[in-house]
């Protein structure tokens, strides 16, 4: 399976950090500090785990903006989806996020 140009990892590997990867799934630790941006990126369906929760601001891929607040502990199953974020809160918001390729 070949990565696509807009893949999270590619487009910022400051924040998302691969640590398995196989050809059913990846796992990335995601790292986002205040302040801090990652520009417009896809995710295929993943759950994610927020181990320290903080404030994020999600740009679409119509460039509709949203801000969350996610809380320690909170999980979420996503679909797929085309993204910006930026940390607009004042704590390093850090997660575990299981992408699924099937």
């Amino acid at each position: 399976m070949s990565i696509p140009p807009d893949d999270a990892v590619t487009i910022a590997p400051d924040i998302h950090k691969l640590v398995y990867d196989d050809e059913e799934l990846r796992i990335l630790d995601v790292h986002v500090k205040p302040g801090e941006k990652a520009g417009m990126h896809r995710h295929p369906r993943n759950i994610t785990y927020i181990l320290k929760g903080g404030m994020l601001r999600f740009t679409d891929e119509t460039w509709k903006t949203k801000d969350v607040t996610f809380a320690d502990g909170h999980t979420a199953h996503m679909p797929e989806t085309l993204h910006a974020v930026e940390n607009t809160g004042q704590s390093e918001i850090h997660a575990i996020q299981i992408e699924f390729k099937k």
